[in-house]
């Protein structure tokens, strides 16, 4: 039986959004409980969640992968997306927020606003998607509204609306004043759906009264027709205060912030009837933006009228049906033979039968509408981030865009013969994730997988092994130095004489060779007149040059920045030939290897490292000690982002460092910035753990 089919008007789309162990998962799942989904209160670390159901997210007991589900309460259909709060997977959560169109962000009372929760908040910002803030975990110790309040006020930069106040504090917390209906309503911490409504306690009714009023200016600052209107009467009707409510909240002027405790099924009544009442459908949100076949910038209605395009969010592999696109329909409707194009692969693609997740489950549709959510198996060359579109108008939506990574692992099988199994399962992760990538090792020849941080990539080999039967052994890459000339030097012979029985090979030519600023690579000058070396030949002493670089004389690696000139030679006319130029020019850069000297010179990283204001020196400390650079620093809020540069060496597993000296509240993102020299005191460390040794004169 097919699940029913909501119009777009009927649909919401909500990411729930936060810093890892915020509660998202578990107000997921009681979401899914209150609307009778489910039978009981899912739990990642009893197995029994319906977001986190990979086994590698119930040994962690956290989201690993952003993951959906839909329920249906007072006749609209809410699409759930939960999504990583983990530094190391956020940026799934960033392609998953295609799919959204409203966030809502999770804040843990007894913690505050952490570092994860203002990422995640700027990057909605960033999307201009309507925002809600839900601050979990009122039971707990430690749980202060007002101070949570303040805290997000100078963490994040946004005067929060509350739309309710507190009954009770930490384990006394048993209910919340609703501002707009001006009624108490309470719960048992029972895990039970029941939600009692009452008068508001007379101790409370002067807070609620203030509080009351703060929300009906707020809402009405945001419209100058209405605020007159209040200035006048001092009233404003239920129905005009929420249908201004609902456009500033649409609009992203104001943001309204509830409360609960989510594992104990607290708060989520009023939550949802929020998410109905206020939250926009896909119709509600601007026109958006794509880019035609002729790289045009164009604009689109959200109609499900238009023509098809939909954007992917979301791949997986599934046991039984293979590859599963998640993708969320931006307008039109899903043709009725399922004939769409790749717009960016342009290539055609087939939609067979059309499902809506409720995590790993799902249930068949008769057709995907506008704004919604919906799922299909086995498409051929589709993959998360692409743009599934009408062939008549195959239109591109902008994709999201992944860091450079921060962490590499070197993976070899251990299974005989399980080299290419290993490049096919390792290509199916990435299907699944793009922030994985695969790369050689340059100095062992092994293969390299790459991602945003250790857990990430620990967790990609475990899955690699349960779903692809492919167990690999790990080691960190090695790090890839280099040599460039310590000095110049000038007119160096390289001469390559052989005599045989018949024809010899002679080629002799003079060389001046000097250091360049980093990252210019090599700059071969020919400045030879007269013929001295034959025209056909000056490729060859190229050719040779390149082949010496590729190992110096100080430790082995590849030699860089030189400017090469070839200034002169000699030449015979029967025993000169290619080969003799290439090995000619070869040993006459390695005698200038010899005499000009060489050095060292190691891969920098730069690297923005948010941390909590009470770590900043215990970072800065440790930034030092790895021979790193502090280039500045920018307090917001109860953290600080520190910028900094430090050589790859000191820095290819910081992610359990920082995670240790922060308590996990620190986060980094890092990329490549250049080579710099390796300090006189290390140089016989690095040359010592080369793998490289050098091979002595070249082959005569």
């Amino acid at each position: 039986m097919s699940a029913r089919t909501f119009e777009p008007a009927q649909i919401r789309n909500i990411a729930l959004l936060g810093h890892g162990f915020s509660g998202k998962t578990a107000l997921g799942e009681a979401i899914l409980f209150n609307c009778g989904v489910t039978t009981r209160l899912g739990r990642t670390d009893q197995g029994t969640s319906v977001f986190d159901f990979e086994p590698e997210e119930q040994k962690r007991c956290g989201s690993i992968a952003s993951a959906f589900a839909w329920v249906e309460h007072r006749d609209v259909k809410i699409n759930i997306i939960d999504t990583p709060g983990d530094q190391n997977f956020m940026y799934d959560s960033f392609a998953a927020l295609h799919g959204a169109d409203c966030a809502l962000v999770l804040i843990s009372a007894p913690d505050g606003v952490e570092v994860q929760t203002v990422r995640v908040w700027d990057k909605a910002l960033e999307m201009q998607l309507p925002r809600i803030l839900f601050v979990n975990k009122m039971d707990r110790e430690r749980a202060d509204w007002d101070r949570v309040l303040a805290d997000i006020e100078d963490a994040m930069g946004v005067k929060p609306l509350a739309v309710q106040i507190p009954i009770g504090a930490e384990h006394e917390f048993k209910g919340v004043v609703d501002l707009f209906r001006m009624k108490a309503l309470t719960w048992k911490l029972d895990g039970s759906s029941a939600v009692t409504e009452a008068d508001i306690p007379p101790q409370l009714m002067d807070e609620a009264e203030a509080a009351r009023e703060n929300l009906v200016e707020s809402i009405a600052s945001t419209d100058d027709d209405l605020l007159e209107e209040y200035l006048e009467t001092f009233e404003i009707s239920p129905e005009k205060l929420m249908e201004a409510f609902k456009n500033a909240l649409h609009a992203g002027e104001i943001v309204p912030v509830l409360m609960g405790s989510a594992s104990h099924n607290a708060g989520i009544q009023p939550l949802l009837d929020l998410l109905v009442s206020a939250a926009p459908s896909p119709l509600d949100l601007p026109d958006f933006q794509v880019t035609t076949q002729d790289d045009e910038t164009i604009t689109r209605q959200r109609s499900a009228d238009a023509p098809f395009i939909a954007q992917v969010v979301r791949t997986f592999m599934d046991e039984f049906s293979g590859k599963v696109t998640i993708m969320r329909i931006m307008a039109g409707r899903s043709p009725d033979d399922g004939s769409v194009v790749n717009s960016g692969q342009q290539q055609s693609e087939r939609l067979g039968t059309l499902h809506v997740q409720k995590g790993k489950e799902r249930e068949p549709i008769e057709v995907g509408v506008c704004g919604d959510i919906v799922a299909v198996a086995k498409l051929k060359v589709t993959h998360t981030n692409d743009t599934l579109s009408d062939p008549r108008t195959p239109h591109i939506l902008p994709p999201q865009r992944y860091p450079p990574p921060m962490m590499a692992f070197v993976i070899n099988p251990t299974g005989k013969g399980d080299e290419d199994r290993l490049k096919v399962a390792v290509e199916r992760l990435i299907e699944e994730d793009p922030t994985l990538s695969i790369s050689h090792d340059e100095l062992s020849k092994q293969m390299v997988i790459n991602g945003m941080g250790q857990a990430h990539l620990e967790a990609s080999i475990e899955k690699m092994k349960r779903k692809f039967k492919v167990a690999v052994t790990t080691a960190l890459p090695s790090v890839p130095y280099r040599e460039t000339f310590a000095r110049q030097i000038s007119n160096v012979e390289g001469k390559h004489k052989k005599q045989t029985g018949g024809a010899g090979q002679f080629g002799v030519c003079y060389l001046d060779v000097e250091p360049l600023p980093r990252g210019e690579g090599l700059d071969f000058v020919n400045k030879i007149f007269g013929g001295a070396i034959p025209r056909q030949f000056i490729p060859s002493v190229e050719k040779g040059i390149r082949e010496r670089m590729k190992h110096g004389i100080l430790a082995g690696y590849p030699v860089v920045d030189i400017r090469v000139t070839l200034v002169d030679g000699k030449y015979h006319p029967v025993d000169s030939k290619d080969i003799a130029y290439q090995l000619a020019a070869s040993k006459g850069l390695k005698v200038a290897m010899e005499q000009a000297g060489m050095k060292l010179l190691e891969p920098f990283y730069s690297m923005e490292i948010v941390t909590p204001n009470e770590n900043m020196g215990d970072i800065m400390g440790d930034i030092t000690s790895r021979r790193g650079r502090v280039l500045g620093m920018d307090t917001k809020g109860r953290n600080t982002t520190i910028r900094a540069v430090c050589p790859l060496a000191e820095v290819q597993r910081y992610a359990p460092d920082l995670k240790s000296i922060t308590g996990g509240k620190g986060t980094f993102v890092m990329e490549f910035q250049g080579y710099e020299d390796v300090p006189f005191n290390l140089v016989d460390k690095v040359k010592s753990a080369s793998p490289f040794t050098d091979s002595g004169d070249d082959e005569d």
